[in-house]
């Protein structure tokens, strides 16, 4: 049951209104129905409304059969109730929407450029390609030409004068063999200048010492050009190589002996004496430490081991000769033939060196550390 309490006074018409349209109208205008008001005048249904005058100015009336409030003002009753309100207008439908233009096809993707085909890697090889070397006179001695190129000319001494490029004192001759050129001069030294074949073999060339003018063979391995023979520049603390006991060996043979001091000065402007770095660079060359020593070793010169020559293959030209070493109390310990003990550039203490080390019983070459007052050989590398 609803119970309604109101104030028994004149109210505005704005405020009764706004009270009774949120008392008596519910959700959806449902009516809710009143079985008792407290204060108010209530007729049946067929009632008439009394009458309006100042007398009763202020009353509320509630009629059941019109289910209406009314309220005396001016002399005329006014219900309660509020008007119905105007039916919405219906929304007006909405345009229907453009139709969306098609997107543009998208255009065709180019063709890709076929990729060049890769250049085929350079074969490595074991020396130069191979050239065809000849040997051609001239006044004062030979030209040597090489797959069409001039690399040198070896020149005859006269009367002890030393020629520009030859041996002090000393002449030589050049003639064509089988496989290259034949230098053979006076003072016992003889080489090839061997013509490449099958890409496995190498086209000697040669260096002159400045300072004396002595001829040594070079050969390039990989990206390194070496002397091919043991430097055999004299310098203080030097010995010739191949010696036995306190006597001195063949220097022209063997070449000489320096001391770890003497040999980082030894070799001529343009040339130095290689690091362990370098060496080992070498032995990559030529297919490994474990077989370098036999790659390496002259063909000849070395003693037998077990009735096995202990000789190389020389497949590069390095021609590895034998020449022992000296100890600094000056005797020489190795007679040639056994071992080739080859300074290095790098230290390892104060007082000691690498070396490259070969022997007569091994395929193998080694880097190893002695003393620096021992004397050993020296192989240049061209700057």
């Amino acid at each position: 049951m609803t119970n309604l309490f109101f104030k028994q006074s004149p109210w505005s018409c704005a405020a009764a209104a706004g009270a009774f349209a949120l008392l008596f109208v519910a959700c959806g205008d449902e009516v809710t129905e009143v079985t008792q008001v407290v204060g108010m005048q209530v007729l049946e249904e067929g009632d008439a409304l009394p009458k309006c005058t100042a007398d009763n100015e202020g009353a509320m009336v509630y009629s059941v059969d019109s289910a209406a409030a009314y309220y005396c003002v001016n002399r005329n009753w006014t219900s309660m109730k509020g008007k119905d309100g105007k039916d919405g207008a219906d929304g007006k439908d909405g345009k229907d929407g453009a139709d969306g233009k098609n997107g543009k096809d998208g255009a065709d993707g180019k063709n890709g450029k076929d990729g060049k085909n890769g250049t085929n890697g350079t074969n490595g090889t074991n020396g130069s390609s191979g050239k065809s070397c000849s040997a051609v006179a001239i006044d004062n001695g030979y030209k040597i030409v090489c797959g069409g190129d001039s690399v040198g000319v070896v020149l005859n001494g006269e009367n002890g004068a030393k020629g520009d490029t030859g041996v002090a004192g000393t002449s030589c001759t050049a003639e064509e063999v089988s496989d290259g050129v034949k230098i053979t001069c006076t003072d016992g030294k003889s080489f090839t200048l061997s013509n490449g074949a099958d890409g496995k073999s190498f086209v000697d060339g040669w260096m002159v010492d400045p300072r004396d003018k002595q001829l040594y063979r070079v050969v390039t391995i990989g990206d390194q050009t070496w002397m091919a023979e043991n430097l055999n520049y004299k310098t203080e603390n030097s010995w010739c190589g191949g010696g036995i006991g306190e006597n001195e060996g063949d220097c022209t043979k063997y070449g000489r002996l320096y001391t770890w001091a003497a040999a980082n000065d030894a070799c001529p402007e343009g040339w130095h004496l290689p690091d362990t770095t370098e060496w080992n660079k070498l032995f990559t060359a030529v297919g490994g430490k474990s077989t370098a020593g036999k790659k390496l070793k002259s063909q000849t010169g070395w003693n037998d081991y077990n009735g096995t020559s202990g000789n190389g293959t020389d497949d590069y030209g390095f021609s590895a000769f034998p020449a022992g070493f000296r100890n600094d109390d000056g005797s020489f310990c190795i007679e040639g033939g056994s071992l080739a003990y080859i300074w290095s550039a790098t230290e390892y203490n104060s007082s000691d060196a690498y070396l490259m080390s070969l022997y007569y019983y091994s395929e193998g070459a080694y880097l190893g550390y002695n003393y620096k007052g021992n004397a050993f050989s020296v192989r240049c590398l061209k700057n």
